[in-house]
């Protein structure tokens, strides 16, 4: 049997947040709303680039994977990379209010997670 197309799998939801929230973060993250730039770094499907880590993988440089450490590195940026090329602005260098803010870094928990389900 082939394996589950990912796209079609609606992706998990941090304790928390809502699945709303989550589809908000998904368009500000793809640009869509806000003119979220995350995707231009971290790759349309979160899976990283020469500018900035995979998302997608469950392993996180900046904080330890919790709704909480993913909403502080997204606030306050990223200037001194570990691994990769891209500096990221605090709030990815968009214009995010705090309720965008969280639903950035619940998009982003949730695709940090959706292969441990």
């Amino acid at each position: 049997m082939a394996a589950a197309d990912r796209s079609t799998v609606p992706l998990p939801v941090p304790l928390g947040a809502t699945a709303d929230q989550v589809a908000l973060g998904k368009s500000i993250f793809h640009g869509g709303v806000e003119d979220g730039t995350c995707s231009g770094c971290h790759g349309v499907d979160a899976g990283g680039s020469q500018q900035g880590p995979p998302l997608n993988k469950g392993s996180w440089l900046w904080s330890d994977g919790s709704l909480a450490g993913l909403t502080k590195t997204i606030r306050e940026g990223v200037p001194r990379p570990k691994k990769y090329q891209g500096v990221m602005s605090p709030l990815g260098g968009a214009p995010l209010s705090s309720s965008d803010l969280s639903a950035v870094a619940s998009y982003v928990w949730a695709v940090g997670h959706a292969n441990k389900q």
